[in-house]
């Protein structure tokens, strides 16, 4: 049931002649031509429900209403000056916004920058710069981005790093536990490699922070255990460690909250952002304790785009929005609607769809066989013939880690759109179990 690609794959073979082969990370031909709210739309006309979000950078969707008018109004007055030299009223409102939603409260500031791998760079250099310290604690399958700093704490794939080295020195990776683990095996060995490493090899008192993300994302949507993240606080305390939570992906009620972390108590030191945090456009922040951000004096850590007026005014606008009823009815109808679709997916197909893992409207569904012995294993082949299927019914959907199908839909997307997405999840499946995807659509597989 092959789609009419011929104008994308047209596109597609100019795009391999000009661009870069790093550039991409594709499942399809799918080459946008224009989209609106939760439908994407490619050069042939064909029409696909956004299971995506852009990564998770459009979380209120393509062409918000309520951020297009901004942005027009915004547009008629200045694209963009540099806030190095001057000030800026756009980047001041929108810091006041985000201070006012700090977890925990305090006093807090705001650094802006271009993307959220900036802002895990920004992390790093208001660590070492206010602890005196140098070295940094992340975790394994993490993943920060693409600058040099942020691909030094990346670990998600070696695809990030070979070739690449030497990297940023002192960062040093441990085992990350998800609430899949057992609580007694949570409790018993989820430190167990840091504190062995601190008394054998990486002394405490020399560690500045501690990044991570309350959910990893590109490893899978995998939720931290809550055992393992209070530990880990506590930790963070008994040696005056910063503890820094890396929202880039699942920040702007992408898991039900302001910030992924506020699904576990704890009031961070530092908050990355980026992805949603421009309400559509590229932005990136850092957000921490006015004593932390004191610390580094400029041009420490500017850009001469960083916080511009257009960014800034879609966050305003896409921040404003969220914090109305209006919003937070939908996300709640959503969510309902994507618990109940997700549990209903695991009962239809119990011999493929071995569960599903994430927080509110950031899920993953695990797609795994089962052998003759019961036992499951991953099946990658297979997740990549559902999701390519998916996306000739007209949904756009990816995977992570293999074998997760990525589900991160705009939080505000239509009730029947996320229901229909899902019919088109399950159409996918049983097509892909009876046998009817052929093994001809693993040559556009290119992504995760």
């Amino acid at each position: 049931m092959a789609l009419n690609t011929t104008k994308c794959n047209e596109w597609v073979a100019r795009d391999k002649k000009v661009l870069a082969p790093t550039q991409h990370l594709s499942y399809f031909p799918l080459v946008v031509e224009h989209a609106k709210d939760d439908m994407i739309y490619d050069e042939d006309g064909n029409g696909f429900i956004d299971f995506l979000s852009s990564a998770s950078s459009l979380n209120l969707g393509s062409c918000n209403d309520v951020v297009t008018k901004a942005l027009k109004e915004q547009l008629e007055k200045f694209t963009q000056y540099s806030i190095a030299y001057t000030y800026g009223r756009t980047s001041i409102e929108y810091a006041e916004r985000l201070a006012s939603v700090y977890p925990g409260g305090g006093d807090v500031k705001v650094v802006f920058g271009n993307c959220g791998s900036d802002a895990n760079d920004a992390a790093v250099k208001f660590a070492r710069a206010y602890t005196g310290r140098t070295k940094i604690i992340t975790f394994i399958n993490g993943y920060h981005g693409n600058t040099f700093g942020a691909s030094s704490m990346t670990t998600v794939t070696t695809r990030m790093r070979k070739g690449m080295g030497p990297f940023l020195p002192d960062i040093y990776c441990f085992p990350f536990f998800g609430n899949n683990v057992p609580d007694e095996e949570c409790e018993k060995n989820c430190l167990m490699e840091i504190e062995r490493a601190f008394s054998t090899y990486l002394v405490a008192e020399e560690v500045a922070a501690v990044i991570i993300e309350p959910v990893q994302g590109d490893a899978g949507l995998i939720p931290a255990h809550p055992i393992f993240m209070k530990k880990l606080y506590a930790l963070c305390k008994k040696y005056g460690i910063l503890f820094i939570s890396e929202e880039v992906q699942q920040a702007f009620f992408r898991t039900g909250k302001w910030f992924a972390i506020e699904n576990y108590g704890i009031v961070p030191d530092g908050i990355i952002m980026g992805k949603s945090v421009g309400g559509s456009l590229t932005l990136g922040a850092f957000m921490a304790r006015s004593e932390i951000m004191d610390t580094l004096p400029a041009p420490a850590h500017l850009f001469t785009l960083g916080g511009n007026a257009m960014a800034c005014t879609a966050g305003m606008a896409a921040f404003d929005y969220m914090k109305g009823e209006e919003f937070q009815g939908i996300l709640a109808r959503n969510t309902e609607i994507m618990n109940r679709r997700l549990k209903q997916l695991e009962e239809k197909f119990p011999e493929l769809v071995a569960g599903n893992q994430g927080i509110a409207m950031s899920r993953g569904i695990i797609i795994s066989k089962k052998g003759e012995d019961g036992e499951r294993t991953p099946d990658s082949d297979g997740t990549f013939k559902i999701l390519y299927r998916s996306y000739e019914k007209g949904l756009l959907v990816i995977s992570l880690a293999a074998n997760i199908l990525r589900i991160q839909p705009p939080l505000n997307i239509k009730a029947e759109n996320l229901e229909k997405g899902f019919d088109i999840l399950e159409e996918s499946i049983s097509e892909y179990l009876n046998g009817q995807i052929s093994d001809d659509v693993m040559q556009f597989r290119q992504g995760w």
